[in-house]
């Protein structure tokens, strides 16, 4: 604003104006009512501008690859800058990457939910199918998984797999999600996630995008925020993901799109980041 205003004063000064023969209250008081209209104006152009470009550009990273912040829905196409190319959707799961929506060991409301209810929906998938690709897919990565007992998990699956431990699987040519291993279920299927394993997991999710992205865009969700219990505030997790982009640009070969649901528009600015 302060800029804009010398920029202009570069131009005309205020004193050229106004008429001199006017007391000096009244070039007072219109010296602050075109203050006041200026500031009113860039004010107003500046808000149609954040509110039809949901979109902020981070920064660069490598080979023109750029981190952005955006509000939006993480299963829309249009998240992205080509919408008719390949996207890989980073979704949060257990880490026992259960697949039975039920209410009860899956939320129908969490995106681990949401997620699986959409490759549901599509009929190349049902639970015990979908449980299977993912399990071959983390086999052929070679990890091994800790097995647990019925009594510390009452039901879904009981392979568990180290924190960070991500599962891909193709949903359609230009869809692919990246099922994150994150949170630790209790016999009371409440979801845990420590500092430790929540930082462990943001790393490896980087490297496997290294690995597989295949130079495809990654969106991603405010990792953390939703039922894993992290006990993280959404606006400390969006700046922590960044910042660990951002030490971490050697393993960033893709855009990367942080998106923030559409009604954290009030609360999760994305303007001063």
């Amino acid at each position: 604003m302060f800029a804009l205003l010398g920029l202009i004063g570069t131009f005309v000064s205020l004193s050229d104006l106004l008429d001199t023969a006017l007391p000096i209250q009244w070039r007072i008081l219109i010296s602050l009512f075109i203050l006041v209209l200026v500031w009113l104006v860039f004010f107003f152009f500046c808000s149609i501008y954040f509110i039809f470009n949901h979109r902020m550009e981070i920064f660069e990273v490598s080979d023109g690859h750029h981190v952005y912040v955006q509000y939006g829905d993480i299963f829309n196409e249009n998240e992205v800058l080509n919408p008719y190319e390949r996207r890989n959707i980073v979704i949060p799961v257990n880490r026992c990457f259960d697949t039975i929506v039920d209410d009860d060991l899956i939320s129908s409301n969490t995106l681990h939910g949401i997620a699986m209810r959409k490759l549901y929906s599509t009929n190349r998938f049902n639970e015990e199918t979908l449980n299977t690709e993912i399990q071959n897919n983390i086999h052929r990565q070679n990890i091994e998984p800790e097995i647990i007992q019925r009594i510390d998990k009452r039901s879904g699956n009981l392979k568990r797999f180290p924190v960070g431990t991500v599962a891909e699987v193709k949903d359609t040519n230009i869809c692919t999600y990246f099922f994150l291993g994150l949170s630790t279920f209790d016999s009371d299927l409440h979801a845990h996630t420590s500092d430790k394993e929540y930082v462990l997991a943001l790393m490896k999710l980087l490297e496997f995008c290294n690995t597989r992205s295949q130079k495809y865009p990654v969106v991603m969700p405010l990792i953390g925020a939703g039922a894993s219990e992290t006990k993280k505030s959404e606006r400390d997790i969006l700046e922590y993901l960044i910042s660990l982009i951002k030490m971490n640009k050697n393993l960033i070969n893709c855009d990367f799109h942080i998106i923030i649901r559409d009604s954290g528009k009030g609360s999760i600015p994305i303007t001063n980041l």
